[in-house]
């Protein structure tokens, strides 16, 4: 958990440098330590617009957040997850974080560029 290593590895691509991306933001807004996590299954399809760069990052924010109980809410989770997608070089956009809702309809309704 050092910013620069975390920023380095994020722009390098690849699959886990989303997972680098995140962590880099979350250490950006809150002081927190690191943590484990043991992927065993990976079965998201990848570069196939399913989300897939999108639901690791969610996870990274959600375990920090738990974890550490930042007590984030959805939307601030969905903020960091985005943050740390844009911290790549993989173009992505903010209408992916919809995963942090589950199975579950909702609406995104975009108003401006603002993060």
């Amino acid at each position: 958990m050092e910013k620069q290593t975390l920023l380095t590895q994020a722009q390098k691509g690849g699959f886990f440098n989303y997972t680098a991306g995140v962590a880099y933001q979350i250490l950006n807004h809150y002081q927190v330590g690191g943590l484990e996590i043991d992927n065993y299954v990976t079965d998201l399809p990848f570069q196939k617009g399913l989300s897939s760069s999108a639901a690791i990052c969610l996870l990274v924010a959600r375990a920090f957040n738990q974890i550490y109980e930042l007590n984030m809410s959805r939307r601030d989770e969905m903020k960091l997850t985005y943050l740390g997608e844009i911290t790549t070089p993989s173009p992505c956009g903010r209408m992916d974080q919809a995963c942090a809702y589950g199975n579950q309809p909702i609406a995104i309704i975009f108003d401006g560029d603002v993060t």
